[in-house]
């Protein structure tokens, strides 16, 4: 197979779309953390408690915590996303879904765990990123799973 040569794209986005929350969303974290918590310990399972706990104090940091910039850039060898880099013979194909700010790019790759990975790409490069990346590999219908859609409805 002869390689294309694909011209550098490079730009940064958020590693997630970061919304601040208001006081009532940490205090309903802590009280079902608590209530749950407690719900163990009257059936007496401890270790559950315990987990229940750390899963509120890990959930309400991990809200607070600002996202990280992250580089990303296609070019003939592939796909990078920060430190990861992804070659072309192992990407299947490509989607662009729209979005704001951030178009998502939807690339497979062929992992058997979480084969689709979403990469946010600034509205006014999809049409440059379409045409580069069509070379290399085709553009499928793709779909963002379930669980990455359904924690974005509740803003995570």
């Amino acid at each position: 197979m002869e390689e294309v040569i694909i011209d550098r794209i490079d730009w940064r986005a958020p590693e997630y779309a970061h919304s601040n929350r208001g006081i009532d969303f940490f205090w309903t974290i802590g009280i079902v953390a608590v209530l749950g918590a407690i719900l163990a310990l009257w059936s007496r399972d401890f270790i559950f408690a315990i987990f229940i706990l750390i899963s509120g104090f890990c959930l309400i940091i991990f809200t607070i915590r600002k996202p990280h910039e992250i580089e990303f850039s296609i070019e003939s060898g592939g796909i990078s996303m920060g430190r990861d880099k992804y070659s072309w013979k192992n990407i299947k194909g490509f989607d662009l879904k729209t979005g704001a700010p951030y178009m998502k790019l939807l690339i497979e790759t062929d992992k058997r765990f979480l084969p689709v990975y979403t990469i946010p790409l600034p509205v006014d490069m999809s049409d440059e990123v379409r045409s580069s990346i069509i070379r290399v590999v085709p553009n499928i219908e793709l779909e963002e799973s379930q669980s990455m859609l359904f924690m974005e409805r509740l803003g995570f």
